[in-house]
């Protein structure tokens, strides 16, 4: 994140590498081989008889494997590049169905998922938002319905999280992350009058996220083999969530969209103004509140 000397706008640093929209280019050889095999294999078939996916209660149905609610998006978030990616009618059909059937049923305060206000947690929709993002890419018809409904469960979320409700499970304040990624997208992409809730957002998840540089320390990780520490580490141990493997892969992106508290830098004196201090909209946005 930087500002204009010049100006006072915010921007992102530019990447490194720009990734390729979905859909720009076609697998070949081994690699279209191996999707081809996800194809025709299970992945490719889930929808027509897993309960996980078919009888989700995303969609209407009864099953979910866990009360994180997961399911359907982790299964959208991998059938969209695989159906887009093979050009696959069937595939972009059973997806374009799910979609269709979320957003049609996105409650009216723009929560994503079958969870009642109680119940909620942010996590699931993580990878729900990447799937999207990556169906906008590469199916850009699809825009019209998927932005205002991203944009209505950010609205929701950032509230959420300024009240501290539904982000205290550790799966979500370890790969929130995977979230900040569709906010950046849609503040570099269509960032409409929503520049500075995207911005807030992100420091919100972040500043309330779990501190991987706080166990990556001489007093704090486990050097030792899993397999030999005593006593034996389990999903209730204080350190499981560094070592549980997923979790752990995302350092590397967690170092790639943060960590940083964008919130100082919205509070700079060159981004302040006499009516509100720290809520100065960026450039070409609305009032934040």
């Amino acid at each position: 994140m930087s500002v204009s000397p010049l100006t006072g706008n915010l921007s992102l640093n530019p990447s490194t590498f720009t990734p390729l929209a979905l859909g720009s280019i076609k697998p070949l050889g081994w690699l279209q081989d191996q999707m081809q095999l996800m194809s025709d294999g299970l992945a490719g078939h889930e929808h027509d008889f897993y309960p996980i996916v078919s009888d989700s209660k995303w969609l209407g149905g009864q099953s979910e494997y866990s009360g994180l609610n997961e399911g359907i998006p982790y299964w959208l978030n991998g059938l969209v590049p695989l159906a887009y990616g093979l050009d696959n009618d069937r595939l972009k059909s059973q997806t374009g169905q799910v979609v269709d059937y979320i957003l049609d049923h996105q409650q009216s305060d723009g929560w994503l998922g079958p969870e009642v206000p109680a119940d909620r947690d942010i996590w699931g929709r993580f990878p729900l938002c990447l799937g999207l993002v990556q169906l906008v890419e590469a199916e850009p018809s699809t825009a019209s319905r998927v932005l205002p409904a991203l944009y209505e469960f950010v609205s929701l979320m950032h509230k959420m999280l300024a009240k501290n409700v539904g982000y205290e499970q550790f799966w979500g304040r370890v790969r929130y992350p995977d979230m900040i990624i569709t906010l950046q997208w849609l503040y570099e992409k269509h960032p409409g009058n929503n520049s500075y809730r995207l911005l807030e957002t992100m420091s919100l998840l972040n500043q309330k996220g779990l501190r991987w540089a706080d166990y990556y320390t001489q007093g704090q990780f486990i050097f030792k083999d899993l397999d030999t520490v005593r006593p034996p580490v389990t999903d209730r141990s204080p350190v499981f969530p560094h070592v549980h493997a997923v979790n752990a892969a995302q350092v590397p992106v967690m170092e790639s969209v943060g960590p940083w508290d964008i919130m100082e830098i919205l509070r700079a004196p060159s981004l302040e103004t006499k009516e509100s201090p720290a809520r100065r909209p960026i450039e070409g946005t609305s009032d934040p509140s």
